[in-house]
């Protein structure tokens, strides 16, 4: 089967993927696991940089540089 080919989803998907892990060795099991981490931090990191993005937009951040440099100014003095 090749990866990069979209395949159709069976209608009954979860049930087969669990099928299909509680069948796996548990070392594959494992990779299971560290494909769905990977995943899932794809997923938080798109949704962060959409926010991000929506705040740029509203320009929410503009004055970062001169907020960042007040505070450092005001840690050198303390």
């Amino acid at each position: 089967m090749n990866a990069t080919i979209n395949q159709p989803k069976p209608h009954n998907l979860r049930e087969q993927v669990l099928q299909r892990i509680a069948a796996m060795p548990e070392n594959d099991v494992a990779q299971v696991y560290e494909l769905l981490l990977l995943a899932e931090k794809l997923r938080l990191r798109a949704e962060v940089s959409k926010q991000a993005e929506a705040e740029n937009e509203r320009g929410t951040w503009l004055d970062l540089p001169e907020l960042i440099a007040a505070y450092r100014a005001q840690k050198r003095s303390a």
